[in-house]
């Protein structure tokens, strides 16, 4: 039976970075830690973050600190969080009042408009992977 890493992490062919935290998501830092390690292994050049859960995200302190970290910082151009209810996208929004991260950060319900918002952050250069 192969392992699964959680969360699923991947590189869409636009080449915007997802992350699926899964069905009703507390996000710790093992979590985050994880996704950063599946990011640097999929790709070293900063690149624009899909976040998305079913369900309201939720996260622990520790997780929100090293989400505003230099490893992360280091390869985020941007992140959208996918948030099926208003209420969840309101709860973002009020977050990012007071927690603002250092790269620019929106709360959507729409995939298709979180994807065209982050496609501003793509990078301009040729992909840098880490296998190649």
């Amino acid at each position: 039976m192969q392992n699964t890493p959680y969360p699923l992490v991947w590189l869409g062919d636009e080449g915007i970075l997802r992350i699926d935290y899964g069905r009703n998501p507390r996000i710790d830092l093992a979590a985050i830690s994880s996704a950063n390690a599946q990011h640097r292994a999929l790709s070293l050049t900063p690149r624009p973050v899909l976040i998305r859960g079913e369900g309201t995200l939720t996260s622990t302190s520790e997780a929100e600190a090293f989400s505003i970290s230099a490893p992360v910082c280091a390869i985020t151009t941007a992140v959208a969080l996918m948030q099926p209810n208003l209420a969840a996208r309101l709860a973002v929004k009020l977050y990012l009042i007071y927690h603002r991260p250092p790269y620019p950060c929106q709360a959507f319900d729409d995939e298709a408009q979180a994807l065209a918002w982050l496609s501003q952050y793509l990078p301009a250069m040729p992909e840098n992977t880490a296998g190649g």
